[in-house]
């Protein structure tokens, strides 16, 4: 039976077909040229000040970032470090940077878009590190930038959750800055892929189990993803002195039981993340952004971005 219809699935997502995504150069370069090319095409919706930045990874690798700046915004405003997803080796799609804007617009402060080394040719912990590097730079250079550097989050999703998460969890052990929040939305968590959904949905439209452990086995080529290196899969880290957290779920997506037991994991160390379990939904469901779902979606996560901003 084919999985749209072995599962409950919600009819905005039904039709949605299930692959089984191979991590090989030419795949990820051909997937990635679309990306580009869609992203050419698209225009933004809002109106911001989109700005370029090249900063220095801790490797001395350059990265590239984008600040979107909502106009009219005060100085000493909030901000949102952001990591797309992508199973670690895709670039930043359309979606993301229209999602980005709806952040910086609706939440009322800066984003901090992080074009991150892409794990193809660049396994962790480099795309990790570029992470790390940003919020650093962010630290750094607040006051230039316009943000209140004792009001910043991270967030990410997918890939880009993992990201956020592992930045979130070095940023508290480093001490870095006292960040506000963590936006983490469907986000991978857990490189063993033992849980029930890590198992169960091979054959779930979008995204499934099958595609989860290639991931792994190429972010982590380097080492043994039954005992990753520290922040590599922060669902196995340290739960404990967090920021305030939320995590989105998708009811039919193999990350569903890591997320949740991330959740419970924050909640047995004091923290009471806001929890937004979607039901009838696949891994990146929000891409059907006329969803009424989605929009549901959308309208908590900026929720939350206001009240850590607060």
């Amino acid at each position: 039976m084919a999985g749209s219809n072995k599962y409950a699935i919600h009819s905005d997502f039904a039709k949605i077909p299930s692959v089984n995504l191979r991590f090989s150069p030419l795949i990820v370069a051909i997937l990635n040229a679309i990306s580009r090319l869609v992203r050419f095409f698209q225009k933004r919706r809002f109106d911001l000040t989109v700005t370029p930045h090249v900063i220095e990874s801790g490797t001395g690798q350059a990265v590239d970032v984008k600040v979107l700046t909502p106009h009219n915004i005060k100085p000493n405003a909030p901000a949102l470090v952001y990591y797309h997803g992508g199973g670690f080796a895709l670039t930043y799609a359309a979606v993301h940077l229209k999602s980005a804007e709806r952040y910086a617009n609706e939440a009322g402060c800066i984003v901090v878009f992080v074009c991150y080394r892409l794990a193809m040719k660049h396994p962790f912990p480099a795309g990790f590190d570029d992470c790390y590097a940003a919020l650093q730079w962010v630290a750094d250079n607040a006051a230039e930038l316009g943000i209140d550097r004792e009001r910043v989050a991270v967030g990410g999703d997918s890939a880009g959750g993992a990201l956020a998460a592992g930045v979130a969890q070095k940023c508290r052990d480093e001490s870095l800055l006292p960040l506000r929040g963590q936006l983490l939305i469907y986000p991978v968590l857990d490189s063993r892929c033992v849980t029930p959904s890590a198992q169960e949905f091979t054959d779930v439209p979008l995204w499934n189990a099958v595609s989860n452990r290639r991931m792994w086995d190429m972010y982590l080529r380097s080492v043994d993803r039954q005992s990753p290196p520290a922040y590599a899969a922060p669902g196995l880290g340290d739960a404990t002195g967090l920021p305030a957290t939320y995590i989105e779920t998708a009811e039919f997506d193999p990350l569903r039981d890591e997320a949740l037991n991330y959740g419970k994991a924050l909640r047995d160390s004091g923290n009471d993340p806001v929890m937004n379990e979607t039901l009838g939904t696949i891994h990146g469901y929000d891409g059907v952004g006329d969803s009424e779902i989605a929009k549901a979606s959308m309208t908590q996560r900026i929720a939350f971005l206001r009240s850590v901003f607060a």
